[in-house]
């Protein structure tokens, strides 16, 4: 768990991280969270927690009905309980909201009213600000942009489903698609298939940045996914700026202009020529500004 103390305007005061005690259930991790909390409060006098969950989350009761990596939290009311430790007001969101918000805040969405992020990571997260608030949607779910389905025929995704934009542009989906372009398997021996399962994106973007046609290929099927899953975004929503962050994203320079094609192609409506794509500018601080936004109590929305 990482946290800090950050001054109104979003300055950084104070850094601090501690393990998460996962194995010793729900109330050692609200111990040491609290502790984290204080620790990083010193004596200075603070005005509230914002707490990001990766997860299904109720940001208006504070609670957490799963988390991934929290699997002993299930339905629980972390909000109330870390408030009652600490005496302060404590607000609670899905962290990839929180990563929009701190973009939007202070990143590379800062001055637009409206942007999309996606997070490109071992998944695909999300989240929508909408005229300078973020969007929730009815359930509280909204911004699941990494289960766009763009091929119902594509590859299953971890979510169950088939062709989610997801299974393609993710680090897990660029993994898939490049032991596949090489008809290596987790089982398949030799020195070859060693170095190829050992690949990494970042590895995978090189070869294609030196030419590697497979890794092109590779990077050609991701960036056209997420065109297509974007264009539906837009399309929905009628914004403007689109951001992209999570390691993936270090290989924006290849997604982009088969994204680009694929935004000309699909945009009804829509001038493509008007479409910004950003890199996240925040990196692992994104999250942490955009829970100190919504703990400034500027954050909530629909």
């Amino acid at each position: 768990m990482r946290g800090a103390r950050v001054a109104p305007h979003g300055r950084i005061l104070a850094r601090a991280r501690v393990s998460t005690p996962v194995a010793d259930g729900p109330d050692a991790i609200l111990g040491a969270l609290a502790g984290l909390c204080r620790n990083l409060a010193g004596r200075t006098r603070v005005a509230a927690v914002g707490l990001g969950v990766p997860g299904a989350v109720s940001q208006r009761r504070g609670v957490v009905f799963s988390s991934p990596n929290i699997p002993c939290w299930h339905d629980e009311p972390i909000g109330p309980r870390l408030a009652r430790r600490l005496g302060l007001p404590v607000l609670v969101d899905n962290d990839a909201n929180l990563h929009a918000l701190g973009e939007h805040w202070l990143g590379a969405g800062k001055g637009v009213p409206n942007l999309v992020l996606a997070t490109l990571g071992t998944g695909i997260g999300g989240g929508i600000v909408l005229r300078g608030r973020l969007w929730h949607g009815d359930a509280g779910r909204a911004g699941e942009l990494g289960h766009t389905v763009v091929d119902p025929d594509g590859p299953l995704c971890g979510c169950g489903a088939t062709g989610c934009v997801e299974a393609y542009a993710s680090a897990t989906g660029i993994l898939r698609a490049w032991r596949f372009e090489n008809r290596v398997t987790p089982s398949s021996r030799g020195a070859a298939a060693r170095r190829i399962l050992r690949d990494t994106p970042e590895t995978i973007a090189a070869r294609a940045r030196r030419g590697d046609p497979r890794a092109l290929a590779v990077f050609a099927e991701a960036g056209r996914a997420l065109g297509v899953a974007t264009a539906s975004w837009l399309q929905a929503l009628d914004v403007h700026t689109v951001v992209f962050g999570g390691g993936v994203a270090g290989a924006l320079d290849l997604l982009e202009p088969l994204v680009r094609i694929e935004l000309d192609a699909r945009l009804f409506g829509l001038d493509a020529r008007r479409i910004r794509i950003l890199r996240a500018a925040l990196g692992d601080d994104a999250g942490i500004l955009g829970a100190a936004k919504l703990a400034l109590g500027k954050g909530s929305g629909g």
